[in-house]
């Protein structure tokens, strides 16, 4: 065999070794290609069901609140308000001692009667839908002053300017949900809400001055897990934090402008 030869045959065998490399390549890249699209594919849908799964309790936990206001407004309400009137008509029959202890009766059911109509509206949604987050805040504020056990502010800085609806629902129930807990356990006299409103972005910090908590042992519990579910339904920040014997603070960060997923 002539060296001429040899050399083709040489080129040929490399050009084939070469050329199924790049084959290979190919496959494996198109095969990695697929392989990350299929996982990525598989998260989306893992995430989209869960937010589905997210949503449904929200749905459902809504419901019910909506379902607990109509029966404190239309029964529990309506039941006071007839003891009321019932102590009215009895009223001029009393001696005068009879009527002080009534008259204060009355009283107390005067501003239960009151209580039990504002937590109606705070817990029906379609009324914070029509009332607005920040009017909607500033009634459970209120709410928590009368209360006469903690002194709680709202400052709103910035322009209000409405955001989706459904969100609001979703923001305030958070904020309802961290006073809650800060009345319960943090033994704080004190809170203070702020609402900072941009064109990008609503920022909602809020700050007791309790005694703070271990991190590491409340976020295995539910209001916690609660509270970040439905910030992330929303694309929002969640940012808690605690320091010992100086309180618990927590900051929302709202995007206005949603980024499609």
């Amino acid at each position: 065999m002539e060296q001429g030869d040899i050399t083709i045959i040489i080129l040929i065998a490399t050009l084939t070794i070469v050329l199924l490399i790049v084959i290979i390549i190919i496959i494996f890249s198109i095969f990695q290609n697929r392989k990350v699209k299929f996982l990525f594919d598989k998260e989306v849908a893992k995430q989209r069901f869960d937010e589905e799964i997210i949503k449904s309790k929200l749905e459902t936990q809504e419901q019910t609140l909506q379902n607990i206001s109509w029966e404190l407004h239309d029964n529990v309400g309506q039941l006071l308000s007839v003891a009321r009137m019932q102590l009215n008509m009895v009223q001029p029959s009393l001696t005068e001692e009879q009527k002080t202890l009534v008259q204060d009766t009355g009283d107390i059911i005067s501003k239960s009667l009151q209580e039990i109509r504002s937590l109606s509206k705070l817990l029906n949604p379609e009324v914070v839908k029509n009332i607005g987050l920040h009017e909607a805040i500033q009634l459970e504020i209120d709410r928590f002053n009368r209360l006469n056990y903690i002194n709680a502010t709202f400052d709103v800085k910035g322009n209000i300017t409405p955001i989706n609806q459904k969100d609001e629902i979703i923001l305030f129930r958070i904020v309802q949900e961290f006073l809650s807990n800060s009345i319960k356990h943090s033994k704080s006299k004190k809170i203070e809400i702020t609402a900072n409103c941009t064109d990008e972005i609503l920022e909602i910090k809020i700050q007791d001055y309790g005694v703070g908590f271990d991190e590491n042992i409340v976020k295995k519990g539910s209001g916690l897990l609660n509270m970040k579910s439905r910030a992330k339904l929303i694309n929002t920040e969640f940012d808690l934090k605690s320091e010992k014997d100086k309180g618990v603070s927590l900051t929302l960060t709202y995007p206005k402008q949603k980024k499609d997923v």
